[in-house]
């Protein structure tokens, strides 16, 4: 243990250098290097901070200037927010008993808001004795996941791995649905407010999307119109929130009339399982003996990765139907054909290989994605799985700028610059 005056003073010139003289951007592969090396940097101080927390507890000196903990001390000297010490003083308790999420994160290889998101999830008692087995699983997802995902599979994992907490509370949610219409007597506007639970809620906001989309597609029709293709979002007559309010107000009046519905007969609410989660909510569906299982291996989700509750989710089916969609070891749906277009269970296979679009960094979902040929159809490409995926309309025409999109035989999505240096 060292004082530490001597290598801060070192780290604290080091950056009055960098920010005076700044950082060269060359390329946008340069600018990828700079931004992991700046990053790799932070996640270490942060490490710094939360070690020189635990060991301000440890070692109990606060308390000679009269505060009552380490976090009130640090929060005082810091100038941190409530929820910026009391995040400090999580991680300090995780660093005690998740060695390797503790070392990845002095290792700069574990983001500070993944790290701080398992420290979250660390204060929960009854899943703490669990993340211990798990720490491999945490790290693996970080590395290749974006923190939206990350998050989603690992509060998924919170959800399965709490036993007490998701069948109960998400019962309750049930019983306490509710929708309103309010009516401002002021403005004589209206506000409408609901709460459901996991299935309903899911489906709704898979039909929503839907029209919501429809807006938008109607919008960009309108501005094509009348600008043609130098069209760009500023053109578009309505915003984003004015179009989100026109999509509810168009699904009320489908609901009145059964001539124009924008989701049409087709429209079909899509489940996405593994077998031992759907055979797991079977077996407690029909009054058996719950079994255990393993909270990173439980699959149950919407198309666009929104996470269910298997036993309500399993009731669903059982009165549904249901799309049966086979795929290999790596998660990629087999052949479905030599089809020019991607439509029908082509389409819905394509979508699974991702929540949302293959593009590094962008998060459409993806059943507002286009489907297209990775390896394009005019130089035999096959209209399968394999060969498509879910890119958002952007990103479906970057493509043709030279970039060459790929899938590994794991199921992970590669795009190469022209210059065939990978987009991390």
């Amino acid at each position: 243990m060292i004082d530490g005056s001597a290598e801060l003073t070192t780290i604290g010139e080091a950056l009055d250098s960098l920010l005076a003289d700044g950082v060269a951007v060359g390329s946008a592969r340069n600018a990828s290097d700079l931004i992991r090396s700046v990053e790799s940097c932070a996640r270490r101080l942060r490490a710094l901070q939360i070690e020189a927390q635990a060991e301000l507890e440890a070692a109990g000196v606060y308390a000679t200037d009269g505060f009552v903990s380490a976090k009130a001390m640090t929060r005082h000297c810091a100038r941190l927010s409530p929820a910026g010490a009391a995040s400090r003083e999580r991680g300090a308790r995780m660093s005690a008993t998740l060695p390797l999420v503790w070392s990845a994160l002095q290792a700069g290889e574990l983001g500070v808001d993944q790290f701080d998101l398992l420290g979250r999830v660390h204060s929960n008692p009854r899943v703490r004795p669990h993340m211990v087995d798990a720490q491999e699983w945490f790290l693996r997802l970080a590395s290749r996941l974006s923190f939206v995902d990350f998050e989603t599979e690992v509060r998924d994992w919170e959800r399965f791995a709490d036993e007490d907490g998701p069948e109960p509370r998400n019962s309750i949610r049930h019983e306490t649905r509710n929708a309103s219409l309010l009516h401002d007597t002021i403005d004589l506007g209206w506000q409408l407010k609901g709460s459901f639970a996991a299935m309903q809620g899911a489906n709704i906001d898979e039909i929503y999307g839907h029209y919501v989309s429809a807006e938008r597609l109607a919008d960009w029709e309108k501005a094509k119109a009348e600008r043609g293709e130098a069209a760009t979002a500023a053109d578009l007559p309505r915003t984003e929130a004015q179009r989100r309010a026109d999509a509810l107000w168009q699904v009320f009046q489908d609901a009145a009339k059964s001539d124009n519905t924008a989701c049409g007969a087709e429209f079909a609410h899509n489940i996405v399982w593994n077998q031992p989660t759907f055979e797991e909510a079977l077996r407690r569906l029909s009054g058996e003996e719950p079994q255990r299982l393993d909270p990173a291996d439980v699959v149950c989700r919407t198309l666009d990765g929104v996470c269910l509750e298997p036993v309500e989710a399993a009731a669903n089916a059982l009165v549904s139907k249901m799309r049966r969609v086979v795929v290999d070891a790596a998660g990629v749906v087999i052949d479905l054909g030599r089809a020019r277009f991607f439509t029908g269970g082509a389409r819905l296979a394509a979508q699974l290989s991702d929540q949302h679009c293959s593009w590094p960094g962008c998060s459409v979902p993806t059943s507002r994605c286009e489907i297209d040929h990775t390896l394009d159809h005019a130089h035999g490409g096959r209209t399968n799985p394999g060969n498509g995926g879910p890119f958002c309309g952007k990103h479906n025409r970057h493509k043709q700028k030279g970039f060459t999109v790929w899938r590994d035989p794991v199921g992970e999505w590669h795009v190469l610059r022209p210059d065939g240096s990978p987009i991390e």
